[in-house]
């Protein structure tokens, strides 16, 4: 019973409260320097008149300016003859004493205040404009206007919100511009606001460049101006993710393609400085169609396969799109020539060799290239390989020396290097040197007559780092040469013709003989005997007669295979 009460109690306070309010006239809007109203209704008493204030600050004070007897009166015309701004409100003026008359909203003689643009911005192929509502009491609507190719036309009013969906416009084709007007009942509109446009973005695959040109204007008038871009991007049907950010100021990008006949959308996203409005693009869906550069390309290897020819080898990536390639050579790794120039044969295989038949290895390192030219006329390089180069002397003591230089494979780090030999027959690894030496000496039997010429070649074993990251395990082989030590000539000093020892013949080690004398003089320089025989000696006669016994002259002469010359003189003892 309690609450009953107190629940009537209230009920009885509001209703007397709101009886004791005298409503005044609905003041709608003021065109030039008339006044509109609509009729308020008050059943509180008889009607008196209504009365209308004035000021030229909106701060007051407001003064008297007119009283109206008419109660069917709903408008009111004010002499301004100077067109100063003017502020008023109305009262209604009824005979109930004791209740409180409630002024109207205070409205000017001026347009109604500007309703600022907030954004606008491309919603699939419409557009969404938002706006600040105008603070202007009287204004009942908000005209929408468009900016077309005939000037500026309004398309729509919106009388209830702050947004408007346009779907008539085309943001996909062009760059679409709006402006607002906040609109009263007497058909006064605001001054035209700054206009905003929405973001239109073109673009335009550039094969050649390997990237899409994205281009688009600006978004401006935000009152904070921009304060970053974004450009979100989708692949091959994915959700679109932010790919960059970029400058408020900028207007163009190239979005870099890395796989080709790849398919993207592209949209770019503004944000207002202090805000949190944005504004979005028109979205962009393409197939980026470029041309695909031999960017993975590497010389493999450099490697002798006789005494003029290399065997180069490289890879490249198979999807490039190369319309030739050359070999380049080099003796110093920096002056390149171009030995042999070819078309692809599609499709690409990944490794490819080429062999180089007029190289001279035995004369020092070979340096090797490739070079690609691509649909676009762009050249691309490889890296570089070259050839060891072995060099060999023999020294004292029945040693072969062996000197090479090390493996020079751009990104390759040699591991060991196996020595080869080969005397009459296949060749046979003898030795294996760990990087970084770079010589090896032969200990050979000298009474081993195949001794006589001693060849070696050298066989690099390497890893060679890939552009890709992995790794390959690569052999690379030296040039060939042959040693041969110098010939060693043995002379008895004396033979006994009817003994046991009745030859003078000396004996020749490690001889590989191009050309051999050996000439027997006696004491007064007339020879007496004279062969080109190795395997010949002498007999110690002249003509057939025996030379009688006492001390004569020999002269040894022999060059060998490689051109080195050897001679020997002496005497020799002939016992009888």
């Amino acid at each position: 019973m309690k609450k009953l009460y107190i629940i009537l109690f209230c009920w009885t306070m509001f209703i007397g409260l709101a009886q004791a309010q005298i409503l005044p006239p609905d003041f709608i809007c003021v065109k030039g320097d008339s006044l509109f109203w609509d009729l308020p209704t008050n059943t509180c008493g008889p009607f008196n008149s209504y009365d209308i204030y004035g000021s030229q600050s909106q701060s007051g004070p407001f003064v008297l300016l007119a009283t109206i007897t008419d109660p069917a009166q709903a408008a009111y015309f004010h002499i301004n003859p100077s067109g100063e701004q003017w502020f008023f409100y109305l009262l209604s003026n009824f005979n109930c004493p004791g209740e409180v008359a409630i002024p109207s909203d205070t409205l000017d003689n001026r347009p109604p205040v500007v309703s600022p643009i907030r954004s606008v911005t491309v919603n699939g192929s419409n557009v969404l404009v938002s706006w600040q509502p105008s603070p202007s009491p009287e204004v009942i609507g908000y005209v929408i206007y468009r900016e077309t190719p005939i000037g500026v036309v309004p398309v729509d009013t919106v009388f209830n919100g702050t947004t408007y969906l346009d779907l008539n416009a085309d943001p996909n084709q062009r760059a679409e511009g709006y402006l607002v007007n906040a609109l009263d009942q007497c058909g006064n509109t605001s001054i035209f606001d700054l206009k905003h446009k929405t973001i239109f973005m073109v673009a335009s695959v550039e094969p050649c460049e390997r990237v899409v040109s994205l281009k688009w204007n600006p978004y401006q008038n935000w009152a904070g101006g921009v304060s970053k871009q974004e450009l979100w991007v989708g692949e091959n049907g994915g959700i679109p993710s932010l790919a960059h950010t970029l400058a408020a100021s900028d207007s163009s990008f190239n979005f870099i393609v890395s796989v080709d006949s790849s398919d993207y959308c592209f949209y770019l996203q503004a944000y207002e400085a202090g805000t949190a409005e944005t504004s979005t693009s028109n979205e962009i869906c393409l197939t980026a169609a470029i041309v695909q550069p031999a960017n993975v390309l590497f010389t493999e290897n450099a490697s002798v396969v006789s005494d003029n020819e290399v065997e180069v080898t490289w890879q490249w990536n198979t999807n490039a799109e190369i319309n030739g390639y050359s070999i380049l050579r080099s003796t110093d790794n920096i002056d390149f020539q171009a030995i042999d120039t070819q078309t692809p044969t599609f499709p690409l295989s990944q490794q490819n060799t080429f062999t180089d038949m007029a190289a001279s290895p035995g004369e020092g390192k070979v340096f090797y290239q490739i070079q690609t030219t691509d649909n676009c006329g762009t050249d691309a390089f490889s890296t570089y390989a070259a050839t060891i180069f072995l060099e060999g002397s023999s020294l004292p003591g029945n040693i072969n020396r062996l000197e090479w230089t090390n493996l020079d494979i751009e990104n390759a780090t040699a591991i060991s290097y196996d020595v080869y030999k080969r005397l009459d027959g296949p060749a046979t690894k003898i030795a294996t040197v760990n990087s970084p030496t770079l010589f090896h000496e032969d200990l050979f039997d000298p009474s081993n007559p195949r001794e006589a010429l001693a060849c070696y070649y050298i066989i690099a074993n390497a890893v060679l780092n890939t552009p890709s990251g992995s790794t390959l395990s690569i052999a690379s082989q030296s040039n060939e040469i042959c040693i041969q030590p110098p010939v060693l000539i043995y002379v008895p000093n004396a033979f006994a013709p009817e003994g046991i020892n009745n030859e003078f013949m000396p004996l020749l080690v490690l001889g590989d003989l191009l050309h051999y004398e050996m000439h027997i003089y006696d004491r007064y320089g007339q020879e007496l005997f004279f062969t080109d025989i190795p395997d010949a000696g002498w007999n110690g006669k002249k003509d057939g007669h025996f030379m009688p016994q006492g001390v004569y002259v020999y002269l040894i002469k022999a060059v060998q295979s490689n051109g080195r010359e050897s001679e020997k003189r002496g005497t020799l003892l002939l016992l009888r």
